[in-house]
């Protein structure tokens, strides 16, 4: 069972040898997804985008990433689950919305406030990825 670790870590050893700074600079937390999957939509939400935004994840740094691994349908529609279940959950503020920062039709960013840390930007996208379920 999973426990809240994070999927991908990227530390840069120049900023460890430097300020000796052993922190990940960059998290990379990967959900499957599917838009009509109203249980991985949830799951994209609370076991990715709240871990950044309570801080479990990049506590200490403004900027996270996610993947999602697109089971079936496709970019569209999940990202309209995801902000579906956001809107739900009346968190509309935090929808994903096309990036103005990363270029790519397959590049969405969000934000977030967290208590007692600043706001999170995070920038999502989607992999085609088929189950071998």
């Amino acid at each position: 069972m999973p426990d809240g670790r994070t999927d991908i870590s990227i530390s840069s050893i120049n900023l460890f040898l430097n300020i000796r700074d052993h922190d990940p600079h960059a998290i990379i937390e990967c959900k499957r997804i599917t838009g009509s999957n109203r249980r991985l939509c949830r799951k994209y939400v609370v076991h990715g985008i709240k871990r950044f935004k309570r801080g479990q994840y990049s506590a200490r740094h403004t900027v996270g990433f996610m993947v999602g691994y697109l089971l079936a349908g496709d970019p569209s529609d999940a990202i309209a689950g995801i902000n579906k279940y956001l809107t739900d959950q009346k968190r509309s503020s935090e929808h994903l919305v096309p990036s103005t920062t990363l270029n790519g039709s397959c590049v969405w960013s969000s934000q977030h406030h967290r208590r007692h840390l600043s706001l999170i930007m995070l920038h999502h996208t989607l992999l085609g990825f088929e189950s071998s379920e």
